[in-house]
């Protein structure tokens, strides 16, 4: 009788725990957590709380993020410290969002206390580091997501139906374009060590976005970078290029500025374009426009930008339905940035293996 008992009582304690509201936690005052609090603030109450909050390193400005009307709604705590917050907050998911080079040791931390994570990007920003961040997240099958915020763009999320429903055929080429204005960067932009580079910090949404659209992960890579027009900051590159090989044979190029003027109507300029073996399809952020090219003719949709993709609520719902299995994206992703930082300094083509970040993988 108590041996048939167990698997109801499993699925008693299950439910409870399904019910039970999700604690999160946050650490670190740069980046894109706002974004993951927007979606937050819509959740149904008692689905989502909010436990703490910390700096990422002493000093730390969290200004803008405790005064987001997420934060503002509850009376999470606020601690000294990263490793105060884990062990007294004891969080389901820790959200990191900070100076890059603090990203992959507060998120091993968090790991170590069990959390899944919601990251900045880079998740690391060199290779030692980002196999700990891998072995740590299959260990503990805790999940990973890095704030890679163009696939919540609707007018690429569009590109991607279209592909998928075949409009034009079998992608065999993708250019992509992030551009970006100067703006006001932080003195640590110009410390290589702190910031990591351009290629990991912005080349991963290039490549973010070929993967979303196609599916196809780097294999190579050939890059330059260089600093052209910021001489007051020569550590930041503010130009780059790249030639990608992905999967599939599909060839894809990169381009990287951070020259954006400063006149123009939107912060960033963000573009692709991909070639198939049916028609041709380009995709733009700043002007909302997705234009196919095929058999057919030549169409033009203005897609609204009102409704991103709840990206991170697809994966918050994941964490409730099927809580193991680490998701290898940001860690393929990562290392393909990575592979184009080292390609841009040493001049030469650097061979890139996604294979080694698969395992138990649950793609969101």
């Amino acid at each position: 009788m108590l041996r048939a008992s167990l698997p109801l009582l499993s699925n008693l304690l299950s439910n409870c725990h399904a019910l039970s509201p999700l604690r999160f936690a946050w650490i670190g005052g740069f980046g894109h957590a706002g974004s993951v609090f927007d979606e937050l603030l819509k959740f149904p109450s008692g689905r989502v709380s909010l436990c703490g909050f910390s700096p990422a390193y002493p000093g730390e400005d969290m200004a803008s993020f405790v005064a987001h009307p997420w934060v503002e709604g509850t009376q999470a705590s606020s601690y000294a410290s990263s490793a105060d917050l884990l062990e007294a907050a004891a969080p389901d998911v820790l959200i990191v969002s900070t100076r890059p080079d603090r990203i992959a040791p507060v998120a091993l931390a968090g790991l170590k206390a069990g959390c899944h994570l919601i990251l900045e990007k880079p998740i690391a920003l060199d290779m030692p580091s980002l196999e700990q961040l891998h072995q740590a997240a299959q260990k503990r099958n805790r999940k990973i997501m890095a704030m890679l915020s163009m696939r919540a763009i609707p007018v690429f999320v569009k590109a991607r139906e279209a592909l998928q429903a075949g409009k034009i055929g079998v992608p065999v080429l993708v250019n992509t374009r992030k551009s970006y204005q100067w703006g006001n960067r932080p003195a640590w932009f110009n410390d290589r060590k702190l910031y990591g580079g351009t290629w990991p910090w912005i080349g991963i949404h290039n490549l973010d976005i070929a993967h979303f659209l196609t599916g196809c992960r780097a294999l190579s890579v050939s890059a330059l970078h260089g600093n052209a027009c910021h001489p007051d900051m020569p550590d930041c590159e503010d130009v780059a290029c790249a030639v990608f090989s992905l999967e599939g044979g599909v060839k894809m190029t990169a381009s990287i500025d951070l020259c954006n003027p400063a006149t123009a109507p939107t912060w960033g300029d963000d573009w692709c374009r991909v070639v198939g073996s049916k028609g041709v399809m380009e995709a733009s952020a700043a002007t909302g426009k997705l234009t196919l090219l095929n058999a057919v003719g030549l169409s033009e949709m203005s897609v609204p930008s009102d409704s991103p993709e709840p990206i991170f609520t697809k994966f918050i719902d994941a964490l409730t339905a099927n809580p193991g299995d680490c998701d290898s994206t940001a860690f393929h992703l990562t290392a393909a940035a990575l592979a184009a930082r080292e390609s841009a300094d040493s001049g030469r083509p650097v061979e890139i293996d996604p294979a080694r970040w698969e395992g138990p993988v649950t793609h969101i």
